[in-house]
């Protein structure tokens, strides 16, 4: 049974991101199409979509949280809300603006890079809330 609940958090996951790619594939192909493909790393919605995915965490673990009434860590959850705000939210508008402002190919890889971190963010703290929300 335990093994069931983590399967179905990894598919919610899963088809959750599913969508975070989607406009990436489009761009792909339409980039692919033109002849352009390296154009994709100096377009800024990398950022926006990092920002995206950590929006969506701050609200499904907030919820999560609220929504229970075991126990709580809260310095844990302090700091996990201030990464995901700090290090998720802010450095991902930061770079945004950058790229908005003097796009460059090192601002476009720092976006995959933090693209990346949020994505693995997105499963681990995606995992969490599932956790906690199949615990109450």
């Amino acid at each position: 049974m335990m093994k069931s609940k983590k399967q179905s958090t990894s598919l919610v996951l899963a088809a959750d991101y599913i969508f975070y790619l989607l406009p990436f594939i489009i761009l792909t192909i339409i980039s692919l199409a033109q002849e352009k493909l390296s154009d994709l790393l100096t377009i800024s919605d990398w950022s926006i979509a990092s920002t995206i995915i950590y929006g969506q965490l701050i609200v499904k673990l907030s919820a999560a949280l609220a929504a229970t009434n075991r126990e709580k860590k809260i310095p844990a959850i302090t700091l996990y809300l201030t990464i995901l705000v700090c290090l998720g939210l802010v450095v991902n508008v930061v770079i945004y603006s950058l790229m908005l402002i003097m796009p460059s190919k090192g601002l476009g890889i720092t976006q995959l890079i933090l693209f990346g971190f949020a994505s693995i963010c997105h499963f681990i703290f995606g995992a969490a809330v599932g956790h906690i929300n199949k615990v109450q």
